[in-house]
Formats: structure tokens, C-alpha cells, sequence
């Protein structure tokens, strides 16, 4: 039982350390595992906490085990020890008593040999002794056996030992069986032998009870020792399970205590960070739902904490950005956003986001996903800077770059002026690199020695006082030229208000001041003649009135205008006429004085100042009268403008203000002497005439008749009249529209008055336009009248009516947009209409006659007549003048000229209408000489549209009576 206890307890010990080799093995082998495939951790230690708390129990739970095994064990080999010195003691007192035995014997033997007969019988009692000692031999014999066999071969002695006890015990007794055989005469030779027997059965039991006591000793001192040599491997074991694994996980205990600490202590600071930060912090979960964000988030964004939590982070921070259909970086930016989100990993992207009150955000935003203990992913963390500011700042860096590197020139100074930087534009302007700039004083390298010494202590006063200086300055560039100069210096001052450093920007103003000049010019002088222009005449004629009025000087202004110089332009081209001009402007500087001022206002205008002129005003006229004349005769001169030369006239007209000076004005004497101008022309040009305040009345009522003419189309002020055109048989076959101006204030302004005011203001254009359509428009109403859709309607065009180069797209137009029929309507024009551009007359004639209009040569005979362009024209109608009209029954010529008309007209194929006629002599004798139509007072005078219906209706159509026949053509007296 002790080997085999021995081996249990080596095998149980074995087994637990395997086992806890084993377990941590296994622990350290899935650990590096675990650390290879799990993805990395910011906060390991945590994770790396709960190993080592799972190998201290590990190692806890197997030094338990094997101490409860261990403990199990000694138990179970101190009870077996007990009983092994209990059984060896029994064993010693059975061979005690074996002794005791051997002496009891003996002395019963001595007693049954000497027993007298009438003594107790001994022998039986011997003979029980003797049966109970081989009972007792064979149980020790056999107990014996076994522990010598137990022992080993340390059982030798012992086997010995009892080998000479059973062979002395046997002899023993056997002499005593000899002794209860013996009879009475034998017992004491067998007592003799048997005590001699009984000496040696005594000391080979003594020898016995040694042996076995000495085996018995040896016994237990060899388990003190085993226990001793199991003790120390136990003691070794615990050591070795406590090296191998309590240790190293204590160690490992303390380690990630103090690293639990140590972070600990790092996410309380990363906690006061997060909350102290100016970065916004955004916590999600892994559906991108936000579960945490800082202070600063909503200081940030403005939004609170519980109103972020559940939301998504970029639809948060977006706001009306997501939902608008941005394009660019910060669209690009957002999608990258989103996508690394999607994929689960981490990114960097600046989002252009939104404050919840709408204003602009931008963020330097830092995205980590956060995984689980397993790797899984468990959310993301997010860090946003806010670089609104920065991106300001770099576009405002951007901008001041720009600005640095623009045209006008930077430099940077320190506050001794010691050139610091440069930019382009002033190697551009100055001619200096900026390596030959840097380190030079500004004043030694630039100064053009133009100003003195006060005028830059005037700068750098006026610069340390406001801190700033801008103004013109001239300076000299690398080469020596001497340039203008806009400069601005600012002083840059430090922290503590000291200048630290001057910012000078510059620009060459070389050509604006050359520009300024020729503004200046262009502004005050006429480019072509280099005269004063209208603006600085009126200044100077300002200037002068106040000096003669001052002085109470009189003074005189002098209108030139050049007689016939548009057909100079006209025939021999503009460039001809700007030489001419030219001249004229030599001529005129040529017949002043130096004080006097010489103007050119524009085309062919000229006006001439005359200050301190004599003080008698009739001295005074016959000066400015005399340098009129000198004028008149020195542009009357051939001008040599080309080969042929060309011979031009002035019309001059004078102003005088004498003893009025003071209260004279500049228009007003302008007005006047224009005024005079006028009248010089009317007087035949080339002649000289001075202001008339009868003429200048009448010039005013002009103004004025032209003011009106020209709102009068405005106010609906034109009315058109008809005046019956009838044939030979004084049937009405149309009418002419003529214009008529009901003027609210002035009544019926007659035609004579207006027309040719119209004619020279261009308003004839609109006005004629006006009749046209309004003639086109009764054309297509009278169309709708059984009475009068046979009707004409002849209308005038004017000479600019005509020569605008839209006419015929005009006369289209009004006719598509009224609707009247084409045949229906005659354009009457004046030979000097059809004469002046014969080609492009023919053109537009044409092409009206295409359009289906019938045309007409109104007053002829009083132009320039001309077979040869009545035979090219397309023409339909001649109109006798009323001139010839009412003179032909009393002048011959006048008949003769009618007649010759009429036989013409005939002859080419015309209609002949008369116009004038007023009595039936003169209808007679039209209609006597083949007239096939006429007009006059005599069918009926010009009507308004509602009289002429009405007339028209109610005759018939007939205007007149119709004449009876004449037997032959009357004779003109």
C-alpha cells in the first residue's frame, strides 16, 4: 500500500502540473491568436486585463487542485503510516508474547517434570500452552513472512531472525512434546535438554522481537523519509506551478493594474479634453446614429446635445446643404463621407456643413470607426476643427497674394525704411531686381531730387501723425528717368504701438497724366481743328461776361457758320471738308487777337469772343463789325483742299452787349448772335448782320411753334382732311389727305407754318409716317363702303420721308398692318424729291410700284422738269401746279405752259390731274384741252372725314354739275 500510495500521489502531482503547463500554453498560443486576428485597439488594456484575470483564476483554480490533492494524499499516507506502526507494534507484542510464551512453557515443563503425583497435573496445562503457542507461532509466522516480504530486501535480517525463532521454537517444542511423552524416570534428562532448548527458544524470540522492532524502525524511518523527499517535491511543485503560472500572472495583474490606471487616468484627462476642446466630438453607434458629442459640438453647430442624439451625423451637419443640389469640393467631400461611412472605415475630408441658424460652417472633420472585442464594428468616432476662419484667412491670404502680385507696386519696410520685400510690379516700374532693393532705404534709392527737403517733412509728419500718407510724388527709376507717381504709405504698428514696419504701394501714372492731358483736350478743345470746343467757350465767354461787367467793358460775340459746306462733304468727301475746317480754324486764329478766344461748336459753327472792346458801344459795333468783316473776307478765299480747290462762304452774325453786360448771360448772348446768324443767311449768306430783337422774336416763336410741333404727335393733336379729286365729267373719283395741326392754345396752325418747320427738324419722318398709316387705315374702311370703295387716296411724302433708306418697308408695313388695298392708294412726290438721287428714286419707285402703289409728281412745272426722267421713272400721274392753274385764262404763257403739260403727259402715257381750279371757266378749259381730272375749291374744299362721307354720299358722285359740252376750247386772253 505505501508504493503504491507513493506512485498515486507522483502520478496526481504529474497530472496537475501537466495540466497547468497545459492551461497556459493554451491561454499564451489562443491569446497570440486572438491578438493576430482581432484588429487593433486603441484601449488594449482593457482586453488585455481580462486575459490575465482569466489565467489568475486558471492558475488559483489548479494550486487549489493540487493542494486539495495533495492534501488528500498526506492524509491517506499519514493513516496508512498509523496503521503500519500499529501492526508493527502488535507484531513486536506477538513476538513478546511468543517469548512469554517460551518462558511460560519452559516453567510448565520444569513444573510437569518435578510435580509430585498429589500436585495439580501440569501437563495439561502445558499441553494447552503448548497448542495455544503454535496457534499464536503460525499467526506471527505468517505476519512476519509478509513484512519481510514488504521490506525487501532491508527484510533479510528480520527472515533470519525468524528462521532461528522457528527453529528454536520448534525445538522447544518438540522437547516438550518429548517431555509429556517421557514418563517420570525420563523428565529430568529431558528437562535438562528441554531448558537448554528453552535458553535458545528464549533468545530467538528475544532476537525476533528486536528484528522486528529494527524493521519496524526502518520501516518508518524510510517513510519519514519518503514523506521528507514528497514534501520537498511538493513544495517544489507548488514553487514550479507558482513560477509557471500564479507569478506571471500576478505580474501580469500588476501590470495591467498599473496600465488600467494609467489609462484610466488618460480617458479621465481624454474625457476633460473632449469636453475642454474647441473640436467638436461626435460619438455613433453602428447604424450611424450619433450617442454622444460634446460641449463644444453644440457650441459649434447650435445644436443641443438631445437634439443630436439619433441623428445622423452628416444629414445634422449638412442642413439645407444636403437637401440643394450642390456641385463642387464640398459636394465631392460630403459623398466621400458617406461612402467611407457605408464601407466602415476612416477618413479625413473637410465638409462644408451648417450652423442650425443657417450660417456657414466648415470643418476639418477626422472619422474612426470603433470596433467591438470581437472586431466587429461597433460605430464611429468623429473630430471636427472648425476652419471657417482658416478658410477666410487662406482666401484672404489668396486675395492679399493677388493683390501683391497685381500691377501697382508693394513695398515692405521696416521702420528705419530699410526694404524688406518687393513685389513684381516694382522691378516692373522701377527698374530694380529685388535683390538690388532688399536692404536699401527707400528715400536714397527712389528720390528724384524734384522735392525738397519740406515737402517730405511734410510727408513724415503728416505719416506719423495719422499713420497713413498718400499723394503724388515723383521719383527715379534704375535707368534715371524721372517718372509721377500715385504712392499710399502705411504704418504698421506692433503689439505695443511702436511702427514696426511701412507698407508703400505705388503706381506709374505716366499715362494717366498723359491721358489726364488728353482729356483734358478732348475734353475742352475740338480734336479735328484744335479750337476751344463748346465747354470751354462758355467758360471763357463766362470769364469774359464777368469781366465786362466788372469793368463795364462791352463785348461782343461773333456766330460764324460756313455757307454750302455740306456739298462740300457731300460731293468732294469728309476728308476734303476736315482740311477745309482746318483751314478755316488757321483763318480765324489769323483775324483775332490773343485775348480774344476762337471756338469751334460743332460741324461748320464757329463762334469768336471779343472782349474789352472800346467803351462807347457804337465804337464797340464798329470793331466787333470790322473783325466780322476782316473774318468774312478771309474765309471767302479759295480754299486749296484739293486739285480743283473750293470756294466757301460765311454767314457771321453778331452779339453786342454794351450798358446790359452785367445782367447778360452766356446762353442768351449765344442766342442772339445765332439769332443773327439766321438772318444773315436769310439776307443771302456771305454777309454779316447784327442781333435784331424783331428777329429774335420770331426766332423764338420757332423754338417754340417746334416745341409744340414735336408733342403733338403725342397728344393727338394732327387731323387729316379730304379734298375730292373728280374727272372730266365731275364724277368724284378719290380724294387727297391732307394734314392739319388743332393746336389746343394756337387753334388751326395753318400748313405754310408748320410743314416747313417739320421739314427742318426731321419731325417730318414720324409725322408723315403717321399720315401714311392713318390714309391706309380710311383706304380699308372705305372698302367696306358700297359708296366709296372706288375711291383713291392720294397722300404726300416729303423729301426726308422718302430718303430714308426703311421707306418702301414702311409703306409695306403700314399696308399689311391696316389692310388696304395697294391700287387704292397714290404717293405724291415733288420733282426736287425725284431729282435729287435719281438711281435710288427710280429703286424705291420701283419697287413701290410692285406693291401695287400708284405715284404721282405733285406741282409740276415749277422744278427743274425734265423729259428724260418722266420717260425713265415708273410714274402714273402728273399734278398741275395751281400757279399755272390761275393764271392760265388770263396769261398766255401760263395756258401755253398747261397745254404743253397736258400734250406731254399724254404722250407718255400719264394721267394729268389739275390742281387750283375754283371756277367753271377754268374747269372748262382744262377739260377743253384733254385734262382728264381735277381739284380745286371749286368741287369742294379740304373736309373732315365725316363731312366728305356725307357730301359723297349725297351726290352721287358727282361733286359738281356736270359741264355741258363746249363747242371749242376756250382762248386764253
Amino acid at each position: 500500500m505505501t508504493t503504491i500510495g507513493a506512485d498515486l500521489l507522483l502520478a496526481a502531482s504529474l497530472l496537475v502540473a501537466l495540466l497547468a503547463a497545459t492551461v497556459q500554453l493554451s491561454s499564451a498560443f489562443v491569446r497570440r491568436l486572438a491578438e493576430r486576428a482581432a484588429p487593433r485597439r486603441r484601449l488594449t488594456a482593457l482586453h488585455d486585463g481580462a486575459a490575465a484575470h482569466w489565467r489568475v483564476r486558471v492558475a488559483m483554480y489548479t494550486v487549489l487542485v493540487a493542494s486539495g490533492v495533495h492534501a488528500a494524499t498526506q492524509a491517506w499516507h499519514a493513516d496508512h503510516r498509523e496503521r503500519q506502526r500499529l501492526a508493527d507494534a502488535q507484531l513486536a507484542d506477538m513476538a513478546g508474547a511468543q517469548r512469554m510464551l517460551s518462558q511460560r512453557l519452559a516453567r510448565l515443563s520444569t513444573l510437569a517434570a518435578h510435580a509430585s503425583p498429589d500436585e495439580p497435573d501440569y501437563r495439561d496445562t502445558l499441553r494447552a500452552g503448548l497448542h495455544d503457542a503454535r496457534e499464536r507461532a503460525e499467526d506471527l509466522s505468517r505476519r512476519v513472512d509478509e513484512l519481510a516480504a514488504d521490506l525487501g530486501p532491508d527484510g533479510a535480517p528480520l527472515q533470519v531472525a525468524a528462521e532461528q525463532w522457528h527453529a528454536t521454537r520448534t525445538r522447544l517444542w518438540r522437547r516438550i512434546a518429548e517431555l509429556l511423552e517421557a514418563g517420570p524416570d525420563l523428565a529430568p534428562a529431558v528437562e535438562k535438554a528441554l531448558h537448554a532448548d528453552a535458553e535458545l527458544a528464549l533468545d530467538a524470540a528475544q532476537a525476533l522481537v528486536d528484528a522486528v522492532r529494527a524493521a519496524a524502525d526502518s520501516r518508518h524511518q524510510e517513510q519519514v523519509d519518503r514523506a521528507k523527499v514528497w514534501a520537498a517535491f511538493t513544495v517544489l511543485l507548488m514553487v514550479t506551478v507558482a513560477i509557471v503560472m500564479a507569478e506571471p500572472a500576478a505580474r501580469a495583474v500588476r501590470r495591467q493594474y498599473r496600465r488600467l490606471a494609467t489609462q484610466s487616468l488618460a480617458l479621465e484627462r481624454l474625457a476633460l479634453v473632449s469636453e475642454l476642446t474647441s473640436n467638436l466630438v461626435i460619438v455613433t453607434d453602428e447604424t450611424r446614429r450619433i450617442t454622444w458629442v460634446n460641449d463644444a459640438f453644440a457650441r459649434l453647430t447650435g445644436h443641443a446635445p438631445d437634439e443630436a442624439r439619433g441623428q445622423e451625423p452628416v444629414a445634422l451637419l449638412r442642413g439645407q446643404r444636403a437637401a440643394s443640389a450642390d456641385t463642387g469640393a464640398a459636394e465631392t467631400a460630403a459623398a466621400r463621407l458617406l461612402r467611407a461611412l457605408e464601407a466602415g472605415h476612416g477618413v479625413r475630408v473637410t465638409l462644408a456643413a451648417q450652423r442650425r441658424d443657417g450660417g456657414e460652417l466648415w470643418l476639418d472633420l477626422d472619422v474612426q470607426p470603433l470596433h467591438g472585442q470581437t472586431g466587429e464594428r461597433a460605430g464611429f468616432v468623429m473630430v471636427g476643427t472648425d476652419i471657417t476662419e482658416r478658410r477666410r484667412a487662406l482666401a484672404d491670404q489668396r486675395i492679399a497674394a493677388i493683390a501683391f502680385d497685381a500691377g501697382d507696386a508693394v513695398v515692405i519696410t521696416d521702420a528705419r525704411q530699410v526694404i524688406l520685400k518687393v513685389n513684381p510690379a516694382f522691378t516692373r516700374i522701377t527698374g530694380y531686381s529685388e535683390a538690388e532693393a532688399v536692404g536699401q532705404v527707400t528715400g536714397r534709392l527712389l528720390r528724384s531730387g524734384r522735392h525738397d527737403e519740406a515737402f517730405y517733412r511734410g510727408l513724415w509728419a503728416v505719416l506719423q501723425r495719422d499713420r497713413h500718407w498718400q499723394g503724388e510724388i515723383w521719383n527715379r527709376r534704375k535707368n534715371g528717368e524721372l517718372y509721377p507717381e500715385w504712392l499710399s504709405i502705411t504704418a504698421v504698428l506692433d503689439e505695443d504701438g511702436q511702427v514696426a514696419n511701412y507698407v508703400a504701394v505705388f503706381a506709374d501714372i505716366t499715362q494717366k497724366k498723359q491721358a489726364d492731358e488728353t482729356i483734358h483736350q478732348l475734353a475742352f478743345y475740338d480734336p479735328l481743328t484744335e479750337l476751344p470746343n463748346r465747354r470751354l467757350m462758355r467758360d471763357r465767354l463766362g470769364q469774359a461776361l464777368a469781366h465786362a461787367a466788372r469793368e463795364r467793358r462791352p463785348l461782343a460775340v461773333l456766330f460764324i457758320d460756313l455757307d454750302h459746306f455740306k456739298a462740300l462733304n457731300d460731293t468732294r468727301g469728309h476728308d476734303v471738308g476736315d482740311r477745309l475746317l482746318q483751314e478755316v480754324a488757321h483763318r480765324l486764329r489769323a483775324c483775332v487777337r490773343a485775348a480774344d478766344t476762337v471756338a469751334r461748336l460743332g460741324g461748320d459753327e464757329f463762334v469768336v469772343i471779343l472782349p474789352d472792346l472800346s467803351a462807347s458801344p457804337e465804337r464797340a459795333a464798329a470793331e466787333a463789325e470790322m473783325v466780322a468783316e476782316k473774318i468774312r473776307a478771309a474765309l471767302a478765299q479759295p480754299y486749296p483742299v484739293d486739285e480743283q480747290g473750293w470756294h466757301c462762304t460765311p454767314s457771321i452774325g453778331i452779339a453786342l452787349l454794351a450798358g446790359e453786360a452785367a445782367d447778360a448771360e452766356a446762353d442768351e448772348l449765344l442766342k442772339r448772335a445765332d439769332t443773327a446768324m439766321y438772318e444773315a443767311k436769310r439776307c443771302g449768306r456771305n454777309t454779316i448782320r447784327f442781333f435784331d430783337p424783331a428777329t429774335h422774336a420770331a426766332m423764338a416763336e420757332r423754338v417754340a411753334l417746334e416745341a409744340d410741333l414735336r408733342a403733338a404727335l403725342e397728344r393727338e393733336e394732327f387731323r387729316l382732311v379730304y379734298q375730292v379729286q373728280v374727272d372730266v365729267n365731275g364724277s368724284a373719283m378719290g380724294a387727297e389727305a391732307l394734314l392739319r395741326w388743332h393746336h389746343p392754345r394756337r387753334g388751326v396752325v395753318p400748313p405754310a407754318d408748320f410743314i416747313p418747320l417739320a421739314e427742318d427738324t426731321d419731325l417730318i419722318v414720324p409725322i408723315g409716317q403717321w399720315v401714311l398709316v392713318s390714309a391706309c387705315r380710311q383706304l380699308r374702311r372705305w372698302a367696306w363702303s358700297d359708296a366709296a370703295r372706288e375711291l383713291t387716296l392720294a397722300v404726300n411724302v416729303s423729301a426726308r420721308q422718302f430718303r430714308q433708306p426703311d421707306f418702301v418697308d414702311r409703306v409695306r408695313d403700314a399696308l399689311a398692318s391696316t389692310g388696304a388695298d395697294p391700287s387704292r392708294l397714290c404717293l405724291e412726290l415733288t420733282e426736287s424729291v425725284v431729282l435729287d438721287d435719281l438711281v435710288d428714286t427710280a429703286a424705291k419707285m420701283g419697287a413701290l410700284r410692285d406693291l401695287g402703289v400708284s405715284l404721282s409728281i405733285d406741282d409740276f412745272g415749277t422744278g427743274q422738269s425734265s423729259l428724260a426722267y418722266l420717260g425713265r421713272l415708273p410714274l402714273d400721274q402728273l399734278k398741275i401746279d395751281r400757279s399755272f392753274v390761275a393764271n392760265m385764262l388770263g396769261r398766255r404763257t401760263e395756258a401755253v405752259i398747261v397745254q404743253a403739260i397736258i400734250g406731254m403727259a399724254r404722250s407718255l402715257g400719264l394721267e394729268v390731274l389739275a390742281e387750283g381750279v375754283e371756277t367753271l371757266e377754268q374747269r372748262d378749259a382744262l377739260r377743253a384741252w384733254g385734262c382728264g381730272a381735277a381739284q380745286g375749291w371749286l368741287f369742294g374744299r379740304p373736309l373732315p372725314i365725316e363731312e366728305f362721307e356725307r357730301r359723297h354720299a349725297a351726290g352721287a358722285g358727282h361733286a359738281v354739275a356736270p359741264p355741258e359740252p363746249a363747242a371749242t376750247p376756250p382762248t386764253p386772253a
